[in-house]
């Protein structure tokens, strides 16, 4: 099926120095606060992203079969849920003005997570990791006008893998939904995406006051690069003890294999986690 792209901006380099392609410089700061679970930077930019599907795609919202937002995770969320929760918010909003059933997302369901970080791998890296990984539609998704939300796209790869879990599916129409896209100059160059994840926040510990205001949304990204972190400890000595329980029942859904790939970590979160426990 023939899809419709959608992003609010496209990105060319140098990577120090991104901007979008009408030569304005491009907000990494809420971007890589966004990559990191800050909720007011997921909002900001799933507001725009709503904006500009709803302006190009206005069969969202006006049409009779709901939206339907695939996203690929195991148990803990990445970054791309809670912006297609943000863009669904402005969808259905959009919908019940006029009358129309609410859309919703729905689980691409993963079969493992990995160690590595996605966005500092090279092309063939990421293709090794993505081939190792199950990908199964957790619900039909036949009749909808089904939307797929990501941060960023940079070789496209990651749509593809999402997209070919969706072969057997007969949605009405298929819509792809970006805050951005790298042009291909700047797609080139090494760890483009590391680059962007990490503009403005480069420690674990910048996320504590969003954590502390109830302002934070805890995703895979963050917890593992949280429990590869030497500041895990100060982290959870700071932050609510729901979000330590959320952290280790996270670690903990994503299974045997994922918690030992960190093993220092998953030390330090069972250790906070009893020192919580025996508080209560």
């Amino acid at each position: 099926m023939n899809s419709t792209c959608v992003t609010t901006a496209r990105l060319t380099g140098p990577v120090d120095a991104v901007r979008t392609s009408d030569g304005a410089p491009f907000d990494t700061d809420t971007y890589s606060r966004m990559k990191h679970g800050d909720a007011d930077a997921i909002r900001a930019l799933g507001d725009l992203l709503a904006d500009a599907l709803i302006e190009q795609c206005p069969h969202l919202i006006t049409d009779d079969a709901v939206p339907t937002l695939p996203v690929a995770y195991l148990a803990v969320r990445p970054s791309c849920w809670f912006l297609a929760d943000a863009v669904l918010d402005q969808l259905n909003a959009e919908r019940a003005h006029r009358g129309l059933p609410a859309g919703r997302i729905v689980q691409v369901r993963k079969d493992s997570v990995t160690h590595t970080d996605y966005a500092a791998s090279t092309q063939a890296e990421r293709e090794a990791e993505l081939a190792r990984i199950g990908f199964v539609l957790a619900e039909p998704i036949d009749g909808t006008n089904c939307v797929v939300i990501d941060d960023v796209r940079v070789t496209g790869l990651a749509e593809r893998t999402v997209l070919t879990a969706l072969e057997a599916a007969d949605p009405k129409s298929l819509v792809t939904g970006y805050v951005a896209i790298c042009e291909p100059e700047l797609a080139a160059s090494p760890h483009v995406e590391s680059a962007l994840n990490h503009a403005s926040i480069t420690s674990i510990l910048q996320m504590v006051p969003a954590a502390q205001a109830g302002r934070f949304h805890l995703t895979i990204r963050f917890l593992k690069r949280a429990l590869a972190s030497p500041e895990l400890e100060s982290f959870l000595a700071q932050v609510p003890a729901p979000l330590v329980q959320e952290m280790y029942d996270g670690a903990v859904a994503t299974g045997e294999t994922f918690m030992a790939g960190y093993p220092d970590g998953m030390a330090t979160l069972r250790a906070a986690r009893e020192r919580e426990v025996v508080h209560v």
